[in-house]
């Protein structure tokens, strides 16, 4: 299994001699090794381009948000944070500020804040005010949980944090085998049938060894050239590291479905496919079938036009109080009386 990081792009791999060879860093000379040894069988004749398709591992290819949100950071969110609000409310702000929103796919503490601060629109709270500005000292932190748990001092606001993170790491663990979607495996495994001279790599969130053992698990293992986990740097890194390998934008495809893929996507100056929420399994079908048999033919932005919601939820900042409303209307919920100036400035 080949691991790729985004430091060691300026170096130069080893000549391949099979697909799982050992090596490091990306190589131009590898993708174009590999087409070249494609057994005769390989319908070499149905498109000859060289691409790169970067995948987004969580979100696009797992589950993984929606199934970690729903049965872990959810219900320890209502334990440890909802108080006297109804568990239903609650947990309609975690699962719409998770998953419907641009904080879609970003780390579990920075949706902790964004949801305890719409929960203290909806039902103010000066106890939840001194949570939301604790978090706030952590949420700019890459660290921020190990900042947390090294503190020999904690105070009580800060051990409800702990908690709820530990809460909710215990009940991931006790999950197993997250699902992933099976048009996202269709594509993965037919990908070098319809271009022979593409490579799949594969950026994760997670750390290195858990994605790779989260893919093996699946049956995924040989669906991949190489992967990549936090440790390797944030989405755009590892897309400048692809570039600065020498690859070319236009031989370069990055399919995901959070918006840190999207934005360093765009920065990058590289194609992006979504993988809207709610709709994945229609999504890859889309992408198999529709929009990269039209990328292969330099046709894609005949299709692009359909993932436009996708965009404009990704593009729109979050915002706290219009959340809050959407949700208070969707509820039927009363207008909240007016929280004290501290606690809507926390």
């Amino acid at each position: 299994m080949r691991i790729v990081h985004a430091a060691e792009a300026g170096q130069l791999a080893k000549p391949m001699i099979h697909r799982r060879s050992r090596g490091v860093g990306f190589s131009q000379k590898t993708a174009i090794q590999s087409a070249e040894s494609a057994s005769p069988d390989q319908p070499l004749h149905l498109h000859d381009k060289q691409v790169i398709v970067i995948i987004e591992s969580e979100g696009a290819v797992f589950d993984i948000n929606r199934y970690w949100h729903e049965t872990a950071y959810l219900p320890s969110f209502i334990g440890c944070f909802g108080g006297n609000v109804d568990p239903a409310v609650a947990g309609e702000i975690w699962r719409t500020v998770a998953l419907e929103t641009s904080l879609r796919g970003e780390h579990p503490l920075v949706i902790l804040l964004a949801a305890l601060r719409v929960l203290n629109v909806l039902f103010p709270s000066m106890q939840r005010s001194v949570i939301i500005k604790t978090l706030e000292k952590y949420s700019l932190s890459e660290n921020t949980l190990d900042d947390l748990f090294r503190l020999e001092e904690r105070h009580p606001v800060e051990m409800m944090i702990i908690d709820w993170f530990s809460m909710a790491e215990g009940l991931i663990q006790e999950l197993g085998r997250v699902p992933h979607f099976s048009t996202a495996e269709e594509f993965l495994r037919s990908a070098k049938y319809v271009a022979p001279r593409s490579e799949i790599l594969v950026y994760s969130s997670l750390a290195e060894m858990s994605a790779m053992r989260m893919w093996q698990n699946a049956g995924l293992g040989e669906c991949f050239y190489r992967i990549a986990g936090k440790e390797r740097g944030k989405p755009g890194e590892y897309l400048r590291a692809a570039l600065s390998a020498g690859f070319e934008r236009s031989s370069i495809v990055a399919i995901g479905s959070s918006a840190k893929m999207f934005r360093a996507s765009q920065l990058a100056g590289i194609r992006f496919f979504p993988i809207s929420a709610g709709q994945e399994e229609e999504s890859w079908k889309i992408l198999a079938e529709q929009w990269f048999p039209a990328y292969l033919r330099g046709e894609a932005w005949k299709v692009d036009m359909q993932a436009e919601p996708f965009y404009e939820q990704m593009c729109s900042e979050f915002n706290v109080t219009q959340t809050a409303g959407n949700i208070g209307a969707r509820l039927k919920l009363q207008s909240p009386r007016m929280p004290p100036a501290e606690v809507l400035q926390a």
